[in-house]
């Protein structure tokens, strides 16, 4: 197997995955680097003429760091690959690629940018996209070659793939989330998922959330009351896709249990589309919100939470009675919330409530790295070439939707792969878990990849090495090779074939003469509540 990062090794952006696989050629994603000052913005896609068409590309989810690229990379494929994820990623994909194609469009006409690429190309991005596929249901991409789409607990439709060839196996987590939110469930990791490589992202790498979530959605809650009780209002600039739609049911459920008196929310921007999105996959959603899908009921929407209408309206709510706005984008580098802020931050008692990941050199980072200026004079802030005076109130709120270093670290543990190639972090972050996981986990081999390098990963050989044993040898070395190496957990019958014999010499025979030694001889291995699980004695 080998593995190559076009983007998003050594940083959060731009993720790119060509894997080539038991003579299969993968494409895992292909994002771009979000901050305005990135550059290149596109991941340094290979020469295709020379290493040879990808047979497919697969999308973890629609976050635009793992799909913005795609229609640039569309015009390097041939016509017949094809593009395989969830329905819910290829729905909100589109939104997102067709507002970028838009914007593009605006700038030629008013800077004479020319467009990296347009509508028509996004259309045909969506049209070489396969989506029929099910949750845990392996997917034939290529001889036998297969993948399959876990959930991974991020966002709306994003997934842990698991590819899976004849000798050999590799499980591209994209971003995990643990933590069960109030729209999706959490990451579901099925006990058969133990591959030989692990390509992991790394965001929190180096820390824990430092309160629970719970918590910091009554902060905002409380904290957004409080402002509106001051007769003032208060913007949430969140990402269109996940934040937003958190923010929007943490006032609503804090509204409903009446932690907090109703007041006005106003609902403006991408996320009013991405929103239809999340009702209409309601079926994926957590439990409440189906429920109220299947009654009829509007999941974001009530008297109180409205969506902003026409572009007319927003001038009659900012002049208008104290609310709250949730508006695209989160880190404010375009979309209506940094219009909204350019309007707030003047006032002393109104406040901005960052909710998401600020990048480097985003309006966003700026206006919070303001918080640090203790003088007033210097609390200045850019939105292009306009400036403004800072005096609003600027807080964070912790509402990650990505796994901490402590469940990153859980998720190694149950997975124990040969490799774990660390991705989608910075230098801190990779290098805190680097550790943290030789020291947890001293059988799996970490590896730190640079965009760029191309990382060759050998087929597992058994122990056995062609050496044949008397069932109580086999069972006792293979019992001892466990121990040295520290694995740990319950074994599949085929896992413990594996260690002995390696991927490749292993069949259905030999599994099920494995799994009648372990029956009879139960010196070195018990049964672990499961006839096909087995635990170290």
């Amino acid at each position: 197997m080998n593995l190559r990062f076009s983007g998003g090794a050594n940083e959060v952006g731009a993720s790119s995955t060509p894997i080539e696989i038991e003579g299969t050629r993968l494409l895992v994603d292909a994002g771009i680097r979000m901050g305005s000052d990135q550059d290149p913005q596109l991941p340094d896609f290979p020469d295709f003429d020379k290493t040879g068409m990808p047979d497919a590309v697969l999308l973890t989810h629609a976050h635009t760091d793992h799909t913005g690229a795609l229609p640039v990379l569309h015009n390097m494929l041939s016509v017949d690959v094809k593009i395989y994820c969830t329905p819910a990623t290829k729905a909100i994909t589109k939104v997102l690629l067709e507002d970028s194609a838009n914007r593009m469009e605006r700038e030629e006409q008013e800077e004479g940018k020319t467009p990296q690429y347009t509508l028509a190309d996004v259309t045909e991005v969506l049209d070489r996209m396969e989506t029929e596929m099910a949750w845990l249901e392996p997917v034939p991409i290529c001889g036998d070659v297969t993948a399959t789409w876990i959930p991974a607990g991020h966002i709306l439709g994003a997934a842990m793939i698991h590819i899976q060839g004849k000798h050999e196996s590799i499980l591209i987590t994209g971003d995990v989330s643990v933590t069960k939110q109030l729209t999706i469930p959490s990451l579901d990791l099925p006990s058969w998922c133990k591959p030989d490589v692990m390509v992991m992202e790394s965001t929190y790498g180096n820390r824990r959330h430092e309160v629970s979530r719970k918590q910091e959605a009554k902060r905002l809650a409380d904290d957004v009351a409080k402002v509106i009780a001051k007769g003032r209002k208060v913007l949430i600039p969140a990402f269109s896709v996940g934040r937003s739609q958190e923010v929007i049911l943490i006032l609503k459920d804090a509204m409903e249990r009446k932690q907090i008196p109703e007041f006005p929310v106003y609902v403006d921007g991408m996320v009013r589309k991405v929103n239809d999105i999340y009702s209409d996959h309601a079926n994926e959603l957590q439990r409440p919100l189906r429920r109220k899908a299947e009654h009829g009921e509007s999941l974001f929407y009530s008297d109180v939470i409205k969506k902003v209408e026409s572009p007319d309206a927003r001038e009659n709510i900012l002049a208008g009675e104290p609310c709250c706005l949730v508006a695209s984008s989160g880190m404010l580098n375009g979309g209506i919330s940094n219009y909204y802020a350019s309007k707030l931050v003047s006032c002393r008692e109104n406040l901005i409530a960052i909710t998401g990941y600020q990048a480097e050199g985003t309006p966003g980072r700026a206006l919070y790295d303001l918080r640090k200026q203790k003088d007033p004079e210097n609390r200045v802030w850019f939105l292009g070439d306009k400036r403004f005076d800072v005096k609003c109130q600027v807080e964070r709120y912790r509402l990650s939707a990505h796994a901490d270093s402590k469940e990153l670290l859980d998720l190694v543990e149950k997975v124990q792969p040969r490799k774990l190639f660390l991705v989608h972090g910075d230098a801190v972050a990779r290098g805190e878990l680097f550790k943290s996981v030789r020291k947890a986990c001293p059988a799996v081999d970490v590896i730190l990849p640079e965009n760029g390098k191309v990382y060759r990963i050998e087929k597992s050989i058994g122990i056995a090495r062609g050496r044949r044993h008397t069932m109580e040898r086999v069972l006792s070395e293979v019992h001892a090779h466990l121990l040295k190496i520290e694995k740990k957990g319950a074994f599949q019958v085929r896992e413990l074939v594996e260690f002995w014999f390696g991927r490749e010499a292993i069949t259905e025979v030999v599994v099920r003469i494995f799994k009648w030694w372990l029956s009879l001889d139960k010196k070195f291995f018990e049964p672990d509540g499961s006839s096909n699980l087995f635990r170290l004695r």
